[in-house]
């Protein structure tokens, strides 16, 4: 057997039958993501949960990271702000985490006008 650091699947079985699985698809069923993710000016991507606690970090300008207790209901409290993360509504020029409202997912947006690497832990 080999001993590894990281590996890009893990090998389960269902049922009978063998199955591959990623880490990160793995820690989704227990409410756990951990996303690194480039998004370009504009684009965003879906979270996969609608509440929890957020740590995000801009790793294109900053070792900081931003970390918010997020509500559905597009509330919460962020406990360590940091200026190039904005929570809870959209504005020009940040990484911008928002939803719309009760029943809706998080969304992760770059409001840059440059592409830009994206370091997400989100724990439902």
């Amino acid at each position: 057997m080999i001993s590894a650091s990281s590996v890009d699947y893990v090998r389960g079985l269902k049922g009978e039958d063998s199955v591959l699985v990623t880490p990160t698809d793995m820690l989704k069923d227990y409410g756990i993501l951990r996303l690194f993710k480039r998004l370009g000016p504009g684009e965003a991507y879906e979270l996969p949960y609608g509440s929890g606690l957020m740590m995000v970090q801009n790793s294109s300008q900053t070792h900081q990271k931003a970390i918010a207790a997020v509500y559905e209901n597009n509330t919460g409290e962020v406990i360590v702000p940091q200026t190039l993360i904005n929570f809870f509504s959209e504005v020009e020029g940040r990484i911008c985490i928002f939803n719309k409202g009760v029943g809706t997912k998080y969304v992760v947006k770059n409001s840059r006008g440059v592409s830009q690497n994206i370091i997400l832990t989100f724990i439902s």
